[in-house]
């Protein structure tokens, strides 16, 4: 039927070029989809940090368990080293200090800092870390 062969190189031709295609465009589509994740966190951390304001001006304090917030949870509320974290699938949201939200990037050494006071957000990451500045530097604070 195909002595030659013509139509399985080919198909071989066609699988390489595919192959070879995917291959260089993949790395883009996952830093856009990390992008997209870090500014959705970014975007959860703000809404968290209105609750607690509103949790702050009601009872004069903020808590760390985010089930007593007055908003509906993106994702399931855990307990870490006995602490309360809001566990998301790519960011944990955790009351770091009296008034900072810490959402910490699952995969990266990457995380966001939301004051609790005034909603500000600061992007930081470990010095080494590559990912992390290019996502910082991505992310529209």
């Amino acid at each position: 039927m195909n002595k030659s062969g013509v139509l399985h190189k080919l198909m071989l031709f066609l699988i390489l070029v595919v192959g070879f295609g995917v291959a260089l465009v993949w790395p883009q589509v996952q830093k856009q989809i990390d992008i997209h994740y870090a500014r959705q966190a970014a975007q959860t951390g703000r809404q968290l940090a209105k609750a607690e304001q509103a949790f702050y001006a009601k009872n004069g304090f903020y808590t760390a368990d985010f089930e007593q917030l007055e908003m509906a949870l993106p994702c399931p509320v855990a307990v870490k080293d006995n602490r309360s974290l809001l566990h998301c699938p790519h960011y944990d949201f955790v009351l770091e200090e009296a008034s900072v939200l810490r959402v910490s990037n699952t995969k990266y050494p990457k995380w966001f800092e939301v004051s609790l006071e005034d909603g500000s957000i600061v992007c930081r990451h470990e010095e080494e870390s590559l990912v992390g500045a290019r996502i910082c530097s991505k992310v529209n604070l």
